[in-house]
């Protein structure tokens, strides 16, 4: 159980990070007025951007669990082979499909008109976003295993 609350709380962190960055853009563009997506609650829960949220969680599992059963043993290498896959996913599946979509609407908006609906967008993440919730991740599950002891 303390391990999906480290997980838990390593989304949370990730997701606390992207806020505040998304904050700083927001009244960064508005000091040069220039347009940005309102901040609201729920942008705290908003998918896609830095870090990613998703990688935090899953990265953070594998480590707590490779720091608490050990590194060779079965439930790393799953919870590891896991961690591979929802990375991938972002990076390989999300991302692309993101851009088609923003590429789809663009060209319906041309075809149609504003007045159709857009397809909803599903963010994908880059190689940097993917990197910002390995650190997150990592970080979180070694201060609360080493440091806290929280799995002793």
């Amino acid at each position: 159980m303390r391990i999906i609350v480290i997980c838990i709380i390593s989304w949370f962190i990730a997701q606390l990070i992207k806020f505040i960055i998304n904050l700083v853009k927001y009244y960064s563009a508005k000091s040069k007025d220039k347009e940005y997506n309102k901040i609201t609650v729920e942008t705290l829960f908003k998918l896609g951007g830095m870090p990613s949220s998703h990688t935090a969680t899953v990265i953070a599992l594998a480590s707590s669990v490779g720091m608490h059963s050990g590194w060779d043993s079965d439930a790393f290498a799953v919870a590891g082979v896991f961690a591979f896959i929802v990375m991938f996913d972002a990076i390989k599946v999300r991302l692309p499909i993101s851009l088609l979509t923003d590429a789809f609407n663009s060209l319906q908006d041309v075809v149609y008109g504003k007045d159709v609906t857009d397809v909803k967008k599903v963010e994908g993440h880059t190689l940097p976003e993917i990197a910002g919730g390995v650190v997150v991740g990592s970080s979180v599950a070694f201060i609360m295993v080493r440091v806290f002891e929280f799995l002793a």
